[in-house]
């Protein structure tokens, strides 16, 4: 039986409890039920062998002898009651007795995940809520004799990978029973293997150092994909015995963080109980000040932070926090998780792997925070590569995404240059035979393996078969970098009706006094027919204004005129033509120039033959930074010929008229 019909068998047991548990609620009794079946099914066939040996114990010394028998039998957890699911059902009428006894005697570490399935929304969990509300109900029998009798998960028949798949699903299945956002829990498996396969290529020397020991974290770890298919990658470079691989995350969501634990535990990844913590990541981290060798992650897609953003703002005041650097908008804070991942980076050397969407690669301009984190990953050289996804290849989004790699130890032939791999080209994509949610393709071993070869041979490569479609590109640091430099352009202003117009603004309600005073002399003022320039404008005024007037009152007495490109250009003192020019803001404009190209020569070559009267203001100059994936594997598709689209629809015509004489024919 495969997961999916598993996984699916496991979910229709709902049924029994519809009614009773709506939509929302059913997760509350399906997920703790499989981790109780698996429990029992992992200890199934030595369980009453071991239970003897433990009631043999003295009861003084049962708790520290418990912990070497656990360790002899390769056991990272007990359950000291006697009980199993089945043995419950021999006792129907005192099942919700046994049933408590059964769930206070497993050890502690399962004890406190079966808590985190009861939580809700921060509230203190009940163990008893598992089962209390299906015995009012007279459910709880029939739910329990369900598992037993439908969802076999013994490790004979179900490994340790597959019933990890099989949590996911049933999440799945919840998460899009309620619309809510499935996707944002796990990675589809074949997404985590390329992420891991990516981020662990070029190691083996460092995995084959003997006494060389490995840690693994997860700020946003879901169900623990990423950590346990990292563990297994890592494993599988070496036949090392004295490796260790050590295993750490954070998750939000209770339900979904107490399954990461239990996958843990019964795979015996859980080394201790603090590894997987649960809480808010950006918030309150759990493991501050430590350090990691390799980072995986896949944050939420577009998810706002502004329930949290007056925490994130102090730490980003400090001048050490995680996220000093710069904030991204609160709309998306997925480059948030990725700057808490490098705040962890290890100065001995540390890798991550970040799966994010679209709006990375270039949301906002230059000295916005989008933009300063992406320019302080250039600065400090962390960025090795970016991988283009194929699209629909999560359960709940069919949106662009990207694998994002950083390295703060590269080897000398990789700094200061990044590979950018176009992995959307449908070589790289399977379609499946039925849609997952949003999902409809996956990435098929045989393309994991060719973008890994790409991103290894780390250089510019085409596509198979042709001459120009590029897939890889090997670009510098400085292509990514850009200055935008503010480009002005003088005022020019004549003026007509210089008395109405003054009258006019005398009148409105917010005038100053001083200013409406000036406003009523022009008023009164007689000015020579027809359109007068600056200078003629400010030579009538000496009559009623002061030998100097102040900028405030130059100002006022330019906003009577209309600007105009003929007019002479205006100068900040009236007439002083060695002084400085007023700057147009309605003229003002900027320039996105590249790094790697001459301010002063773009200029010239690319404004001033069009405004020759423009000039750079270098105060505003602003340095920015963005991945311009689209642009840089761009390939034009001519346009159909009119003949083309004509013919087709011509074709298409005729064969709907020769089904039309058909069916009237057999009519």
């Amino acid at each position: 039986m495969t997961e999916q019909e598993l996984a699916g068998m496991i979910w229709n047991i709902k049924e029994i409890i519809r009614g009773v548990y709506d939509d929302t609620e059913v997760e509350n009794v399906i997920l703790p039920f499989t981790l109780l079946r698996r429990l029992d099914c992992v200890l199934q066939d030595r369980y009453d062998e071991l239970f003897q040996q433990y009631k043999d114990f003295p009861d003084d010394k049962k708790e520290v002898m418990l912990m070497a028998l656990m360790r002899r039998n390769g056991l990272t957890f007990f359950n000291t009651s006697g009980l199993s699911l089945n043995k419950l059902l021999a006792q129907p009428k005192m099942l919700a007795d046994n049933f408590k006894t059964y769930l206070d005697g497993f050890t502690q570490n399962v004890r406190n995940i079966l808590l985190a399935f009861t939580q809700e929304d921060g509230e203190n969990g009940d163990i008893s809520r598992i089962y209390s509300r299906l015995d009012r109900n007279d459910l709880l029998f029939q739910v329990t004799e369900s598992f037993v009798n439908n969802a076999d998960l013994h490790p004979d028949k179900v490994d340790n990978s597959m019933m990890g798949t099989i949590f996911e699903i049933i999440i799945r299945k919840s998460k899009e029973t309620t619309n809510t956002k499935a996707g944002q829990f796990y990675t589809p498996r074949e997404v985590v293997r390329l992420l891991v396969s990516l981020v662990m290529h070029g190691r083996e020397a460092e995995v084959n150092t003997v006494g060389k020991h490995f840690q693994i974290y997860d700020p946003c770890c879901g169900t623990g994909g990423m950590l346990t298919e990292g563990k297994r990658y890592l494993q599988s470079m070496t036949d090392r015995k004295d490796m260790k691989i050590y295993l750490f995350g954070q998750e939000l969501n209770e339900k979904t963080y107490a399954i990461c634990k239990s996958d843990l535990l019964i795979k015996g990844d859980l080394d201790k109980d603090r590894n997987i913590a649960l809480g808010d990541t950006l918030a309150n981290d759990q493991f501050p000040g430590e350090k990691f060798g390799y980072m995986l992650a896949n944050p939420p897609f577009g998810v706002d932070w502004k329930k949290i953003e007056g925490k994130v703002k102090e730490d980003a005041a400090k001048s050490d926090g995680r996220f000093s650097v710069g904030l991204p908008s609160t709309s998306d804070g997925s480059l948030l998780f990725l700057l808490h991942m490098i705040s962890k980076m290890d100065a001995n050397g540390s890798r991550i792997g970040i799966v994010l969407n679209g709006s990375p690669l270039f949301n906002g301009a230059a000295g916005s925070g989008w933009s300063e984190i992406r320019k302080m990953l250039m600065e400090r050289d962390l960025l090795d590569a970016i991988v283009a996804l194929p699209k629909n290849l999560f359960y709940g989004t069919d949106i662009s995404t990207y694998l994002w790699i950083l390295d703060n130890k590269k080897p000398a032939e990789r700094k200061g240059k990044v590979l950018m791999i176009d992995a959307t080209h449908p070589r790289y994509a399977k379609l499946l035979q039925r849609s997952l949610g949003k999902k409809r393709y996956e990435i098929p071993d045989e393309a994991i393996d060719e973008i890994v070869n790409l991103y290894g041979d780390f250089k510019d490569a085409i596509l198979p078969e042709t001459e120009d479609v590029k897939m890889a590109r090997l670009m510098d640091i400085e292509d990514f970098l850009y200055t935008t430099v503010t480009i002005c352009r003088p005022l020019r202003l004549f003026y007509e009706n210089i008395a109405q117009k003054a009258a006019e603004a005398a009148k409105a309600d917010k005038v100053k006094k001083a200013d409406k005073e000036v406003l009523e002399k022009i008023a009164a003022m007689t000015f020579p027919d027809g359109r007068l320039t600056d200078v003629e404008v400010f030579n009538e005024l000496k009559r009623i204004l002061p030998k100097k007037p102040t900028q405030a009152v130059i100002k006022l007495v330019r906003t009577l005129g209309t600007a105009d490109p003929e007019a002479p250009i205006v100068w900040v003192t009236p007439g002083d033509e060695k002084g400085q020019w007023v700057i147009d803001p309605a003229l003002t404009d900027t320039e996105t120039i590249p790094m790697k190209e001459d301010i002063d020569e773009y200029i010239k070559r690319e404004v001033l033959p069009f405004v020759p009267d423009a000039w750079r203001d270098p105060s505003k100059d602003k340095v920015g930074c963005e991945f311009p994936l689209t642009r840089l594997f761009y390939r034009y598709t001519p346009l159909r010929s009119t003949d083309e689209i004509l013919g087709e629809l011509m074709a298409l015509e005729s064969d709907t008229t020769s089904s039309l004489k058909s069916l009237i024919s057999e009519a």
